[in-house]
């Protein structure tokens, strides 16, 4: 089994996957082979298959991306490294609706920010909040992506790698000196240890735990404040057009970028957070 790991993650590795996507693979390989130690990879049917993951959905409760994820990973290790071809239609999960997280509203928001003791996971709070920022957004945010002359964000999306802009809150330009004084960050805004980005579970973690204080009962998510974000802009009149830009949710080409981004840094944007 260890000799097929390896081949198996030197097979993704060629095929330039990267290292999250490749690790996540592997686990569910693992997993799935401790679950049959008893059988050879060459003899797993689509019954034990099909037992596994069922199993799965009865004692963890997995979500239907984790089943995807799971099927995924068996179709690959066989095609890559048995040279078989599995076929799971079958059992793979049927997509669901897409279901937007439960909007707060901005009373339990600012008892959130209120309630937030720790400096820097306010300061989180507010980012997330303030400009609707993705998890990954944040923790690739750096302090060069803050541009304090015209008071805006610049963000990189990660899915196409094109940039957007976000005005920057008042609220959070007041916060911020407090913060830089405190944590001294030397390249992402929101740093962790030895000067590397803040784990996605820290940032979990303080969205959870200000949720919590706040005694809000249903699961709060990053993503959570992100959709806050929208729903609290569009409820102030905010052009839905105008909402989906600052979300990221338009592909334009990049001489259209800069009319856009004008009018992003001209306009008189607010922030939900400095309308709490």
């Amino acid at each position: 089994m260890e000799i097929g790991i390896a081949l198996f993650r030197s097979c993704l590795e060629k095929q330039k996957y990267n290292k999250k996507s490749i690790n996540s693979y592997i686990a569910c390989i693992q997993q799935f082979y401790v679950f049959f130690k008893k059988y050879g990879a060459e003899v797993v049917t689509l019954e034990l298959i099909e037992k596994h993951v069922n199993w799965l959905i009865k004692e963890k409760e997995i979500s239907i991306s984790y089943q995807k994820l799971i099927l995924i990973s068996i179709q690959k290790y066989h095609q890559l490294v048995l040279n078989q071809k599995l076929d799971l239609n079958s059992i793979y999960p049927k997509n669901q609706e897409y279901q937007l997280p439960k909007c707060l509203c901005k009373i339990d928001i600012k008892a959130m920010i209120d309630k937030t003791t720790n400096l820097k996971h306010k300061t989180i709070i507010c980012f997330l909040y303030s400009g609707g920022l993705r998890l990954s957004e944040l923790l690739s945010l750096t302090i060069k992506d803050i541009d304090t002359k015209n008071n805006v964000l610049h963000i990189t999306q990660n899915k196409d790698k094109t940039e957007r802009i976000i005005k920057l809150s008042p609220s959070l330009l007041e916060l911020l000196p407090k913060y830089y004084e405190k944590y001294k960050p030397k390249h992402f805004v929101i740093e962790g240890r030895n000067g590397e980005a803040y784990s996605e579970k820290g940032v979990q973690k303080a969205v959870k735990m200000a949720a919590e204080r706040a005694e809000i009962k249903t699961q709060v998510t990053p993503h959570c404040l992100r959709h806050c974000f929208a729903i609290h802009l569009l409820e102030n009149g905010t052009d839905i057009r105008y909402v989906q830009e600052l979300l990221g949710h338009q592909s334009v080409k990049t001489t259209e970028n800069y009319k856009h981004n004008s009018d992003i840094v001209n306009s008189n944007f607010q922030s939900p957070l400095d309308l709490l």
